[in-house]
């Protein structure tokens, strides 16, 4: 059985009528951001403007042996079942928290090295920002992540498995 040329019609209403409140809403947030002086970014400050240096696995290995603070930027979950040998973790939604506990540490490195889980770089990033404000004048976010790190057959810390 066809459908109904009713039903058809108010396909055809109902498709129309969202395709025109999706240009309205483009349309007003453009108009929007040209008439807001500071305007709204397309991609927030940490990723726009970073304070911040990329450096590779080969650079973020270098650095680290020279005394660089590898900093895990992924949640406190992913931290504890694996990371880079030697790192400290620091989250985007505990940074304030943690910041005070780690401070010493990371203002004596000569520099930090800020790690997430693979090729998105923005907890990294937003964490390297946060560090950068601080005041800490070499931080770098490493492309790849701890996926790389792995792959490279660079050493990783897992929690040990009681055997039975």
């Amino acid at each position: 059985m066809g459908e109904s040329p009713l039903t058809r019609e108010r396909s055809s209403y109902v498709l129309l009528s969202c395709m025109v409140m999706i240009i309205v809403a483009a349309a007003a947030g453009l108009v929007f951001n040209l008439l807001t002086p500071q305007g709204i970014g397309w991609l927030p400050s940490h990723m726009a403007e970073p304070q911040w240096q990329a450096v590779d696995l080969v650079q973020a290995v270098e650095l680290q042996k020279e005394g660089a603070v590898l900093v895990d930027a992924r949640d406190p979950g992913d931290y504890k079942s694996e990371r880079a040998a030697g790192a400290v973790n620091l989250y985007p939604e505990e940074i304030k928290l943690l910041w005070p506990l780690l401070e010493p540490t990371l203002r004596e490195a000569p520099a930090v090295v800020v790690y997430g889980r693979y090729l998105s770089r923005w907890p990294a990033a937003q964490v390297a920002q946060f560090l950068r404000g601080q005041g800490l004048p070499k931080v770098y976010v490493m492309q790849g992540g701890l996926t790389d790190w792995k792959r490279a057959g660079l050493p990783v810390k897992s929690p040990r498995r009681n055997r039975p």
